[in-house]
Parts: C-alpha cells; structure tokens; sequence
C-alpha cells in the first residue's frame, strides 16, 4: 500500500502484497483471532501495524468492530487513512506514535502484533504497557520470529540472512512465555509458523533479498508457487517452525478461572 511505482500499486491492488512473508504471518494472524469469541462491538488494536494487512481485512469482514492501527511511520499511518477513506472503512483508525505510549484510557478486547517486539529494546515494558490497556477478559496475539541461529532454512544461502534492526536474537518458546509472564500476561498456546511449506515460499519469493531488482523479478516468477506454498503454511498451526505465534489473557483472567 505504500509502494510509489505505479505498476505496484495496480499489482497490489489486484493481487495482494508480491511479498508471501507478509502474506504468511498475517494470515497466520487472523487464523487464530478467527477462532476468539470476541464481543460484537469488540475495539481491537494493531500494534505496530505496518501497512496494516491483517486490520483492513478485519475491518471488512467485522464492520462492528473498532480497529486501532498505531505507528510511529507517519508516511505509512497517513497512507493507511487515504487507503480506509477510499475503501469506505469508518471503523478502522490509524494513530501515528510509539506502541511504547499507549493512552490508558482506551481498554482493548485484543491486542495483535506481527513481527514487532523484536525491533524494541523494552519488550518487557511495552508489554507490561499492553497489559493495563487489555480488557481483563481481553486477548493478546503476538507473531515473533525464532531465533535466528535456530532457523531451518533451505536453501543454504539464507544461513547468512539476518534483519538488521532487530535489536536482540529474537525469541525462544521459554523466553517469550517468562516474559509475557513478567508483563502480566498468561500463555495459553504456542504454535509454529514458516515450516518449511511457508520458509520455502519466503525463499523462492525473497532469494536474491540483497539485490532489488533482480528479487522483484524472481519474485515475479514464483508467485504462483510461492503462494501455494504459503497458504498451505498458514492454514494451520505447526508443531516446529521458524515463527513463533502465540496466544494469551491477562494473567488475572487466568488464575481467576484455576480458582473456579
């Protein structure tokens, strides 16, 4: 939604994101918030939000849910309301500003976050952030990558691959539940994304990532395929993956119903 080149743009409108990675782990997403009984008015935030993906669909198919896209991309947050103003969506705002500051005023049915904690020094404190701004029946849906060194890849060239900006090795399944624990939160399920249905679409459609032009044009010519292979990926959970997708209450829904 935010690519200026013209052809981009009628690509993205007609067929989605050219990038699967995007596709795969907010599909991921939705699967599992799918599945939450949420209130029928229910105020749903995306934190971090990006482009906004998972939010747009939201938007679409629960028109009685209230939608929060926050950012600290002023570019990408003035993009998405241009985007929600032409699509005719009053129930999706966009607010630009640190997922680290959050208004207590606001309480939250469900908080979702796709590939963020990783970029953030004080995970643990903007989750502690999060907790206060979750209704105590309320949901928590975190996408994280695995650490890096514990990443199957396929083709041996991705061994080098790591994201720059990611300021710690990312996560383990024991480390994101201490954590979430610590904030406040209770762990409820850990499952995997990218197995290698969805690592080998990320492959195919990102193998030449260091070189943009030549990355578009493969990308080009395995969407087909690499697309097959994502949707097979995000259609379910996994028991061994490269993603980590994790679902989780307010620690005092969790031991107000151990006590029942």
């Amino acid at each position: 939604m935010t690519y200026r080149h013209p052809l981009a743009r009628i690509f993205i409108r007609i067929l989605g994101p050219l990038g699967v990675h995007t596709r795969v782990r907010n599909a991921h997403i939705l699967r599992i918030i799918k599945t939450l009984p949420l209130p029928l008015e229910a105020r749903i935030m995306d934190a971090g939000c990006g482009e906004a993906y998972a939010s747009f669909w939201l938007a679409r198919h629960y028109p009685n849910w209230e939608i929060w896209g926050i950012d600290v991309n002023s570019r990408v947050i003035n993009n998405n309301r241009k985007v929600a103003s032409v699509l005719g969506l009053g129930n999706l705002r966009f607010r630009e500003g640190s997922v680290a500051n959050l208004d207590d005023n606001l309480l939250f049915d469900l908080i979702f976050s796709i590939d963020v904690l990783e970029h953030l020094e004080n995970d643990a404190e903007v989750l502690s952030r999060w907790r206060r701004i979750t209704h105590p029946a309320g949901w928590l849906v975190l996408h994280l990558p695995l650490r890096h060194q514990m990443q199957k890849r396929v083709f041996p060239v991705f061994k080098k691959h790591v994201i720059s900006d990611h300021v710690r090795d990312e996560y383990t399944e024991e480390e994101i539940k201490i954590t979430l624990s610590r904030a406040g939160f209770a762990v409820l399920e850990i499952s995997y994304g990218f197995s290698t249905w969805g690592e080998l679409a990320f492959e195919l459609n990102d193998l030449f990532w260091s070189h943009l032009w030549l990355r578009t044009i493969f990308a080009l010519l395995t969407f087909p395929v690499a697309i097959l292979f994502g949707y097979i990926d995000s259609c379910t959970s996994w028991k061994e993956g490269n993603s980590l997708i994790v679902l989780a209450k307010p620690l005092t829904w969790d031991l107000k119903c151990e006590t029942q």
